[in-house]
């Protein structure tokens, strides 16, 4: 019976470090989500900024 108690306890804890491991898997995913849309925000913006550059450097 012992042996069963302590085994349900090992259980119980690798359950919950595979849900703290989730938890952070999801939390550095939504981040790297997140960087990657201000990534492509911040070429769009440089592509413009090239853009209005070379229209400058036409006149």
């Amino acid at each position: 019976m012992q042996n069963n108690i302590d085994m349900n306890l090992v259980a119980q804890s690798l359950n919950q470090k595979l849900a703290v491991a989730n938890y952070t898997a999801a939390s550095w995913e939504a981040k790297a989500n997140q960087l990657d849309q201000e990534n492509k925000q911040l070429k769009g913006q440089l592509e413009q900024l090239k853009q209005q550059n070379d229209k400058k450097g036409d006149k």
